[in-house]
């Protein structure tokens, strides 16, 4: 009988954190700050974490947690050695910056952006294309308004609803996004017209 491959993160978890370099993630947590104190819960464990919780579709710590324990034996798999308590997670969360995970996410567009587009959209494509940007938004709905800025009104309430906004950026021959922003749900994609992103040669 052949052995399943079918247990916790595989394939597509194993792969992508075979593209991580925990040495080189661990060095951006500690440019950020994110290292001080921290025993054995260091960036680039919560960075697997936090992945492993966003293809999951979890809502919540004590979702991560409990999962992640019941799957505790797979875990050293997927390069995760112990599991993180929620107060952990929420500490981990607290005090490392939101720009540490930008530069991972950076650093990993900048190492494979030649990889981005397929052979047939790099060869022989119109240089217009190559640099054509196309900008996109949507809107995350959060239960607070009194926190968010508000956009638009609800149909029936004619309340505005709460939230942030996602902006990102993609070129035309490229498969993922070049920049992402996060905003109040307000604010207009305006300000993405001139982002601060590499422009292909």
């Amino acid at each position: 009988m052949s052995k399943s491959s079918n247990f916790f993160g595989q394939p597509i978890y194993g792969q992508l954190i075979k593209s991580l370099d925990r040495e080189k993630i661990v060095e951006i947590s500690r440019k950020y700050g994110g290292e001080r104190y921290v025993k054995s819960f260091d960036g680039f464990t919560h960075l697997l974490t936090m992945l492993y919780a966003v293809i999951q579709r979890f809502d919540s710590l004590r979702e991560i947690e409990a999962s992640m324990i019941a799957e505790v034996r797979k875990l050293h798999h997927v390069g995760i050695d112990t599991v993180p308590k929620r107060s952990t997670l929420s500490d981990a969360n607290a005090r490392r910056s939101e720009k540490f995970f930008e530069e991972v996410y950076r650093d990993l567009y900048d190492a494979n952006k030649e990889l981005l587009s397929s052979d047939s959209r790099r060869n022989g494509t119109e240089e217009w294309i190559k640099r054509l940007r196309i900008i996109d938004s949507t809107t995350i709905t959060l239960f607070s308004n009194a926190i968010f800025k508000g956009v638009g009104r609800h149909p029936k309430m004619g309340k505005k609803k709460g939230g942030i906004k996602v902006h990102s950026v993609i070129y035309a021959n490229e498969g993922v996004p070049c920049d992402v922003q996060f905003t109040s749900a307000a604010t207009n994609d305006s300000f993405m017209l001139a982002p601060s992103i590499r422009i292909p040669s």
